[in-house]
């Protein structure tokens, strides 16, 4: 099932979205050979996890990372948030 989503850098992206890719599938993508993704790869423009000695895989985040699309992260923590030591030391203690 191919989504689309228009990303903030004027990229159309049409393709699968699944965790990891194959070099092949990228190229695919992206629309260059296996052998560019692979150079890509090992000039570190695009992390991959190496499986073995010839296999990789490249997430999901890392490809939408190379085609420049922000990552979608929000702040968990509030900006005014305080740390009071003795307290939070103390309901740890008692959880443990």
């Amino acid at each position: 099932m191919a989504t689309r989503r228009r990303a903030q850098v004027g990229v159309e992206l049409d393709f699968e979205r699944k965790p990891f890719y194959s070099p092949a599938e990228i190229a695919e993508i992206l629309g260059i050979s296996d052998q560019t993704v692979l150079e890509r790869i090992h000039q570190a423009q695009l992390f991959a996890v190496r499986l073995g000695p010839r296999l990789y895989r490249i997430p999901l985040g890392s490809l939408l990372q190379f085609l420049g699309v922000p990552p979608a992260i929000t702040r968990t923590r509030r900006p005014n948030a305080t740390v009071d030591a003795e307290r939070d030391d103390s309901q740890d203690a008692d959880e443990h």
